[in-house]
């Protein structure tokens, strides 16, 4: 059981860490200052981003979500990272371990723009990205 505080907590440390994860991937280094977008959507957010995600993903405090792919899509304009995400199609369930093995429903991913170094990106048509974690997912 997970209640909206600590899932709060554990959203704003996984926006760190998604942004550490691509910064691994691709050797930039990239600014602290994020944007927001859920894939499918046009709107892209600058405040209340970790509410947004809480306010998506968590039902209660034994329904969430399972499956989010996060990860810095692209690059706005002026070169902050663009965070873009989505939901993935599964009924909401305790908090868990994801198929990558990480705790809690995010599935890192790197969008295809970003490492192409495009910006300003229209996510709500078809967005390619890659998930690392792929290569190790169990069988």
């Amino acid at each position: 059981m997970m209640t909206r505080d600590e899932f709060t907590l554990f959203v704003e440390q996984a926006l760190e860490e998604v942004i550490r994860f691509a910064e691994r991937y691709t050797g930039k280094t990239l600014s602290r200052k994020i944007a927001f977008r859920w894939l499918g959507q046009h709107e892209v957010i600058r405040v209340g981003i970790i509410e947004t995600i809480v306010n998506k993903v968590f039902v209660d405090e034994d329904h969430i979500y399972p499956c989010v792919d996060i990860g810095v899509g692209y690059l706005s304009p002026d070169g902050d990272p663009v965070i873009v995400a989505s939901v993935a199609g599964y009924d909401s369930r305790p908090f868990q371990k994801n198929w990558t093995g990480r705790d809690g429903p995010f599935v890192f991913m790197i969008g295809q723009p970003f490492l192409s170094g495009r910006a300003d990106v229209d996510t709500s048509g078809a967005f390619g990205y890659v998930i690392p974690d792929m290569k190790n997912r169990r069988k």
